[in-house]
């Protein structure tokens, strides 16, 4: 029976050596035999690539700063759907130096979720050096994330600090070099201690951070602003609305107006010109963006993901809906 097996192998490779179209692309070389480092390679990306489960005491946290908080909230929803549908996406970790064990380089949230579901976290592992780990890191947040301006100023902060060029920089969050700048033209005169009260704010972009930056430049001590309206800044359960919030009092505090002057002012669902909140039963859900030359709704997907998509979908028929209501009230329809 093994005669038979060798003397059917040994044809079936004299065949092939006649018939180089029958030998596979990925073992075909020059020589007689596939190359041995072809092979090393090739396993080395299917091993790099292989799902494991491990359990999420083994696996330690890891990585610079670059995201402002997830609530717990999120992380018992996250954990709920991954009870229910299993996790989806695994997460990436790296070697530790203590043997046996882990660190992480994204999926921290999803690490938290499987650990109040209990069991095992799929996890990718892959050897990484420390510049390659914060590029896997930034570049998955932008793409899954997609951070807010100011969480994506504190991670530029974080990997300035840790060493990393503006190349480097540019790379994990796939910004340019004049972006780079702008956030670290912002960050300086935004206290930490303010950015963590405010949150995220997934709706505040670039000019508004640069607008309370400038009014940090001019002198206006924004702890002490902060510290006088801290209680009607915790009114407000959004981040998008406490910026709003404390922008108003900020402004007030360099015309020298009371800070709490700006509670009244914030509550204007409307503005004649720049950005102002729009609210469906109390709860803010986006923003309504006026020019000279536009009007524009945003709708924030943290705040209303499913009606974010219907508007998506139904643009047309939505402002079809508008424009009548606006023709019957006007006595145009």
């Amino acid at each position: 029976m093994g005669r038979k097996i060798l003397q059917n192998l040994t044809k079936a490779h004299s065949a092939m050596s006649h018939s180089p179209a029958l030998v596979p692309a990925s073992l075909r070389t020059t020589a007689s035999a596939p190359s041995i480092g072809g092979l090393r390679e090739g396993l080395d990306k299917l091993a790099s690539s292989a799902i494991r489960d491990i359990e999420p005491r083994f696996i330690e946290s890891d990585g610079l700063q670059d995201r402002l908080q997830f609530s717990e909230g999120d992380v018992a929803d996250l954990a709920e759907s991954i009870r229910a549908h299993g996790q989806q996406v695994p997460i990436l970790v790296r070697p530790s130096e203590r043997p046996g064990y882990f660190r992480v380089v994204y999926g921290r949230r999803r690490l938290a979720a499987i650990r109040l579901v209990g069991g095992p976290v799929k996890a990718i592992v892959r050897t990484l050096d420390d510049r390659s780990a914060v590029l896997a890191q930034g570049q998955e947040n932008n793409l899954r994330l997609d951070p807010s301006f100011i969480e994506k100023a504190v991670f530029v902060k974080a990997m300035r600090e840790a060493g990393y060029n503006t190349e480097t920089i540019m790379a994990a969050l796939g910004v340019s070099k004049q972006s780079v700048s702008t956030y670290e033209v912002v960050l300086p005169f935004i206290p930490m201690e303010l950015i963590l009260a405010i949150g995220p704010a997934h709706a505040i972009g670039r000019r508004k951070w640069q607008e309370l930056a400038e009014i940090a430049r001019s002198g206006v001590d924004l702890i002490e602003v902060l510290n006088q309206s801290i209680e009607n800044l915790d009114k407000f359960s959004a981040s998008g609305d406490r910026f709003e919030y404390f922008l108003v009092a900020a402004n007030a505090a360099a015309g020298g107006t009371p800070p709490g002057a700006a509670e009244q002012e914030s509550e204007t669902p409307v503005y004649r010109g720049g950005q102002g909140p729009i609210r469906i039963d109390g709860r803010r859900i986006g923003y309504i963006k006026t020019s000279a030359r536009s009007v524009g709704i945003e709708i924030a997907r943290s705040e209303a993901p499913e009606f974010g998509q219907w508007i998506m979908e139904n643009a047309d028929e939505a402002v079809r809906i508008l424009l009548d209501r606006w023709k019957k009230s006007e006595g145009r329809g």
